[in-house]
């Protein structure tokens, strides 16, 4: 676990503020002063006395508890377990109130603790870097406002902790960049706690961003016979997205305007998941290029001026890139972090003529920062038959299809996104870049301030094991 000044690790009685009894109780063991002592909490840790995290995580424990109950600044006291996590709180004083209650209905003390959320932006942080670079508008035919980041390949495995949540190497095999220590046990409350980001900003960015992983067949690079795995099926590789080489700068992640109306555009809410694309997609279908699209660097592919793009992966040409864009919904519900089907809380924007142009739909009524992945693969010897030398045969591991020249591969494009940005960071890339109209790159907010630089996570890669899906 990721341990900073900003959390107070206490293993011994910590020190606060013990307010009178609350509610006496009745009964027999009402006024009993041992009962009393035996539900005095112990706070094992807290936020420290000052801190730039705009999280709260609490964990406490009281003798012959039977339950506990909790509040945060003015609210009133509600059942509540150790650990205790707030994800949303903003920028000045807090309070936070805890009192313990035992199986005879005794309620204990309340103990009382106070802190201070300080300013990133006015105190500084060290993933943030001082720059004399402002961006520029953005073009009138292009986005309405964007903010652009790059990231490094952190992992790879068979989890998806939205999806399958707890449930090791039940997914098809992903690749993940952001937090590094993201698993099929990822929370909420982990993501914001623990592991480093291999995308710029670092622990100002945690949230978690994955992929299928893009596959290509094995040749012999001499014969041009494709060569089997260890299990006598026909074995494919990963293609390694272009990302986290800065003199190379692909920015693979964007935050944009899904909706006119930038002014109306509200911050991405902590711990939200959501899912764009359909895993499900085969032979016969295609999914709407505005969504998931692929295209070859060559094409210049441009929505206003040459909008080209391919629901599968197009044979393009070595040493030509492959890229994909894949735009997630940006219209919440306004209540639900995620939904039974990781989709139903979220829904895209509606494109009509008049002056509301493009806006949320009633059942989905506010409109959020929009996420979108945009990656580039190169189209390299090593990734190609010896005498085509193209991006034939390309796949996803989530293609649950046969692959050929009349049926190409990556029609089941998809991506899952966990947010955990730093909130000021994601108020300041909102307000500075997407509400301004800028075009914001290499993480630069518009404020003489841009996040820190990628680094590299583990980069593990596991053995692609049965065309990807896994055991």
């Amino acid at each position: 676990m990721r341990t900073s000044s900003n959390t107070l690790q206490l293993p011994f009685f910590f020190a606060m503020t013990l307010l009178g009894a609350c509610g006496g109780g009745s009964g027999s063991n009402a006024g009993d002063n041992s009962a009393q002592r035996n539900l005095q909490i112990v706070m094992d840790s807290a936020p420290a006395a000052v801190t730039d995290l705009r999280y709260a995580h609490f964990s406490f424990s009281a003798a012959d508890a039977s339950g506990y109950e909790c509040a945060i600044d003015g609210a009133d006291f509600s059942p509540c377990e150790s650990p205790m996590f707030d994800p949303a709180l903003s920028v000045g004083n807090h309070t936070f109130r805890v009192r313990a209650s035992s199986a005879w209905e005794e309620t204990g003390e309340t103990l009382v603790f106070s802190w201070t959320v300080s300013d990133v932006l006015i105190d500084g942080h060290d993933d943030l870097v001082a720059t004399n670079v402002s961006p520029s508008p953005v073009d009138p035919q292009g986005w309405r406002g964007i903010f652009r980041i790059n990231c490094d390949f952190a992992h790879s495995s068979y989890d998806d902790p939205i999806v399958f949540p707890g449930q090791p190497g039940a997914a098809h095999l992903h690749r993940f960049y952001g937090n590094t220590l993201v698993d099929a046990h990822t929370t909420m409350t982990s993501l914001y706690t623990q592991g480093e980001s291999s995308c710029q900003g670092n622990l100002l960015n945690l949230s978690s961003y994955w992929m299928p992983a893009l596959l290509a067949p094995v040749y012999h690079q001499i014969t041009g016979e494709r060569l089997l795995d260890d299990q006598g099926e026909p074995a494919w590789q990963v293609v390694a997205a272009v990302v986290g080489n800065d003199d190379v700068a692909h920015e693979v992640f964007y935050y944009s305007a899904g909706v006119d109306d930038l002014d109306s555009i509200q911050p991405i809410p902590p711990g939200l998941r959501m899912i764009a694309g359909d895993p499900g997609t085969g032979p016969g279908e295609a999914q709407d290029t505005a969504i998931a699209r692929w295209h070859c660097q060559t094409w210049e592919s441009d929505d206003a001026t040459n909008p080209l793009f391919s629901a599968s992966i197009p044979q393009c040409e070595e040493p030509d890139r492959v890229r994909l864009d894949l735009f997630f919904p940006s219209c919440w519900d306004g209540e639900n972090l995620d939904s039974a089907d990781h989709r139903s809380h979220m829904a895209y924007p509606v494109n009509e003529d008049g002056p509301e142009g493009s806006h949320c739909p009633d059942s989905h009524p506010v409109p959020v920062v929009r996420v979108s992945y945009h990656l580039a693969f190169g189209v390299k010897p090593e990734f190609t038959h010896p005498l085509e030398r193209t991006s034939a045969g390309w796949r996803l591991a989530s293609d649950m299809y046969e692959v050929s020249d009349l049926q190409p591969g990556g029609l089941s494009l998809h991506g899952d996104w966990f947010n955990a940005w730093h909130p000021t960071i994601m108020e300041a890339l909102l307000d500075n870049c997407i509400k301004q109209a800028l075009d914001c790159h290499d993480g630069n907010l518009a404020n003489g301030l841009r996040l820190s630089g990628t680094r590299p996570g583990t980069q593990t890669e596991p053995a692609v094991i049965n065309g990807g899906m896994g055991h």
